[in-house]
């Protein structure tokens, strides 16, 4: 299925507002499996940290999911050494990254031709920041966050120019906070020394743990709210 078929699968907002066992779905596009058969497998690509190790936020997504849908949840690591096996023929390929870097645009079709090659029937959504229903999950907690601190800037890894500027000028537009490259947060925050940084990071790393240490936020999959609602969208695909 095209990307943009299935990164429009998920806009229902109404559908989204609650993320919560027995909520609407929130793919309401796609084909859906019988109700008498298992869930077709998942292999969920995240950056990872150094050698590989997965935090604790993604292996309780892991956890859950797999246990939602009756059926094999599997790790693409980016930062491992040698990919996982493959336990399973038939997979949806889903990319957890919040960016469009060169992890979202290179590797993830990279991944893609080496599963293909190996005789996985692979079906591939788009990366994570593509999903409107993500960021639906993200406005209604900013809203939350917002309401507790006086002022916020979101802070995202330095990207390469082109798509990336087109890509965070949305986000901005979206969510009317300044968004700040994390090499010029420094300066951002003597030039605004009360805005708190919320790191546009799904998992803990140097990046998220350097604004903790500054008076940030964690990094977003550590919100028990914006974790469930992930565990909730993945859980429905068919």
């Amino acid at each position: 299925m095209p990307s943009a078929v299935v990164s429009h699968a998920c806009m229902n907002e109404n559908h989204l507002t609650r993320s919560v066992p027995g909520a609407s779905d929130p793919w309401p596009l796609l084909r859906k499996r019988g109700e008498l058969s298992g869930g077709t497998a998942l292999r969920l690509v995240i950056h990872g940290r150094s050698g590989g190790v997965v935090p604790p936020c993604l292996l309780q997504i892991v956890d859950a999911v797999a246990a939602s849908r009756a059926a094999p949840v599997e790790l693409e690591v980016l930062t491992a050494e040698h990919p996982s096996p493959v336990q399973c023929d038939s997979q949806w390929l889903v990319p957890l990254l919040l960016l469009p870097g060169s992890h979202a645009r290179s590797d993830v079709p990279l991944i893609r031709d080496r599963l293909k090659a190996e005789g996985v029937v692979v079906k591939s959504l788009p990366f994570l920041g593509a999903w409107n229903c993500w960021w639906v999950l993200m406005a209604r907690w900013i809203e939350d966050v917002a309401a507790k601190n006086a002022s916020l800037a979101l802070v995202h890894h330095p990207l390469r120019p082109g798509l990336s500027d087109r890509f965070l000028a949305s986000i901005q537009h979206r969510f009317d906070l300044p968004v700040v490259p994390f090499d010029a947060w420094d300066q951002f925050a003597r030039d605004h020394p009360n805005v708190v940084p919320l790191p546009l990071s799904l998992a803990p790393n140097r990046m998220s743990e350097a604004l903790r240490q500054a008076g940030g936020l964690p990094s977003l999959l550590e919100d028990p709210q914006l974790r469930q609602g992930l565990i909730h969208c993945l859980a429905l695909l068919p």
